[in-house]
């Protein structure tokens, strides 16, 4: 018998939306408060690797994706003329082919909010948790209206509450849901680094992941359809700045300046500011179990992930399938999310520590000892793991 009955969810994000549509499938009833909406999805687009399609084939969600995206097996290295010089073939492991599916982010999201929809939960735009006030039965929580990210949400006079037998946040970076159950224990930590992302019609001859190295850059091509690819590159922000978008042409031109050949021709392509995503890579880690009473964050407000391994996303959608399957398979909250935690904890926290690692070596920074130990493994070793492990 199922612990819960009744779930919200707080974030309507790729992980967000994927538990509420596995929740919803199971005869949960669940309403998702989504601060933004889908009009403000953010990024451009990603990589699905062979566990992520694997977890989301348990929504069925699987063959969608595949049918909008791009799929490829090995993972390519170019120098920076634009020349192959080694390719990274798949683990081999439990999950099957293809071993990745770049996808566009909007769509992406646009498929799981279908899922979520088709199986009953109910989506609610523009608001997020004012307030919650939990007992031994359940959580009475009120939802006040989302005014933006520098100024506080709008309570509406005379607002009632709802009640739920669980709260989960995959609010983000900057989780309230974490802040509720922590404080100030956890704080996002910015890395020095941050990641232009530029969506552009995908060249004839990028078929697969690529990775570019070049002096303060590294760069990542990614196919999204048989039209489309992005950019993703990875460079030294110091003190973080506030670029102003009038002027990211003229920086991403810059950054990929020692590009020669078919990656010069890519850059000067690049016009349009309005093609580029500037974010800024901050990090949170969370060690201590996620949850509190009926109260959970999962995804990255628990555990955040640099890019290098093209996994962040997957953890969230692993995080999502877990818990819908822990919470209606255990009789009583905590031993659902005890028993979630435990399983999630290695694996997500490998992922994020990892990535992490992998920005400091390829950035030449200093790492501590155990990151040192982590970067042995290299991106083959690690895909190697997690192809091998279940989720």
């Amino acid at each position: 018998m199922s612990a819960v009955r009744k779930v919200l969810v707080q974030g309507g994000g790729i992980g967000g939306l994927t538990l509420a549509a596995a929740l919803a499938q199971r005869g949960i009833e669940v309403d998702v408060a989504e601060a933004t909406g889908s009009a403000s999805v953010l990024g451009v687009g990603l990589n699905q690797p062979n566990n992520a399609l694997a977890a989301l084939e348990e929504i069925g969600v699987r063959g969608s994706c595949l049918e909008s995206g791009f799929q490829f097996e090995p993972l390519g290295i170019w120098n920076t003329a634009g020349a192959e010089v080694a390719t990274i073939p798949p683990p081999e492991g439990r999950y099957g082919q293809p071993s990745n599916n770049g996808i566009a982010r909007p769509l992406y999201t646009s498929i799981l909010r279908a899922a979520a929809e088709k199986a009953g939960a109910n989506i609610i735009t523009g608001v997020t948790i004012w307030e919650m006030t939990e007992d031994h039965d359940g959580i009475d929580v009120e939802l006040a209206t989302w005014t933006g990210k520098r100024t506080p949400a709008l309570r509406q006079d005379g607002a009632a509450s709802s009640r739920y037998d669980v709260v989960v946040g995959f609010d983000g970076l900057r989780s309230r849901v974490r802040e509720h159950l922590f404080a100030d224990a956890y704080t996002p930590t910015f890395t020095g680094f941050a990641c232009w992302r530029i969506r552009m019609p995908r060249s004839a001859d990028l078929t697969q992941v690529v990775f570019v190295m070049g002096k303060d850059v590294k760069a990542v091509l990614t196919p999204i359809s048989d039209d489309e690819m992005y950019i993703a590159l990875v460079t030294p922000e110091p003190g973080n700045p506030r670029h102003d978008p009038v002027d990211f042409v003229r920086l991403v031109h810059e950054r990929m300046r020692d590009f020669t050949g078919p990656l010069a021709e890519l850059r000067d392509s690049i016009t349009d500011a309005g093609q580029i995503n500037y974010t800024p890579l901050e990090h949170v880690t969370v060690r201590e179990p996620w949850f509190r009473g009926r109260i959970a964050i999962a995804g990255d407000a628990a555990h955040t992930s640099p890019p290098h391994l093209a996994q962040g996303a997957a953890m969230a959608v692993e995080d999502a399938v877990t818990l819908a399957a822990a919470l209606a398979e255990h009789s009583a909250v905590p031993a659902a999310l005890d028993a979630w935690f435990a399983r999630r904890r290695d694996r997500a926290l490998f992922v994020a520590d990892m990535s992490l690692a992998l920005l400091k070596q390829e950035m030449g920074r200093e790492m501590a000892p155990d990151e040192g130990q982590l970067v042995k493994l290299g991106i083959p070793g690690a895909l190697t793991r997690l192809a091998q492990e279940a989720y």
